[in-house]
């Protein structure tokens, strides 16, 4: 019971926190190419390889990512705890992901974006203002990149 009611109090505030204003973030990818947020509406979710609500949410990223067709952007963001770049990329060409990674190994973008927790999807506009936030992949989430993308 007190699973679900931590769960639960952490869902609510993970949505109801007010939209914030992000400075623009730049990274190199595990690819090394580099990423940015500047004048583009961004898609970020950060994770982890132990988080198993990250792996089971994964298939989604990249149907996220596939259907992005250039309305924003997908980065995933690797927390870096307990984690390495090279075992990251190995989850990765397991399961032949495409989207963007990044590892943030010092932990400068998730503080940046004020994470807690993992998962955390984060969604924001070309100005760097915050649209979403959720613990979890939510039909809200979806709906959000399907308007992006068009479809409504």
């Amino acid at each position: 019971m007190k699973k679900i009611i931590f769960y639960s109090l952490f869902m609510l505030l993970s949505t109801m926190s007010a939209a914030k204003d992000y400075p623009v973030l730049t990274a190199n990818t595990l690819a090394n190419n580099t990423v940015t947020s500047q004048g583009k509406v961004t898609y970020l979710k950060f994770w982890a390889t132990w988080c198993s609500y990250c792996v089971e949410e994964m298939p989604l990223l990249e149907q996220s990512f596939q259907q992005a067709n250039n309305h924003y952007q997908v980065i995933a963001v690797n927390i870096g705890f307990n984690q390495s770049k090279k075992g990251v990329q190995a989850f990765l060409d397991k399961h032949d992901y495409q989207f963007p990674t990044v590892f943030d190994g010092s932990g400068k973008i998730t503080q940046q974006f004020q994470v807690l927790g993992t998962p955390q999807h984060i969604l924001i506009d070309e100005n760097g203002k915050e649209i979403y936030r959720s613990a979890l992949f939510t039909d809200e989430l979806q709906q959000h990149l399907s308007t992006l993308q068009g479809a409504n």
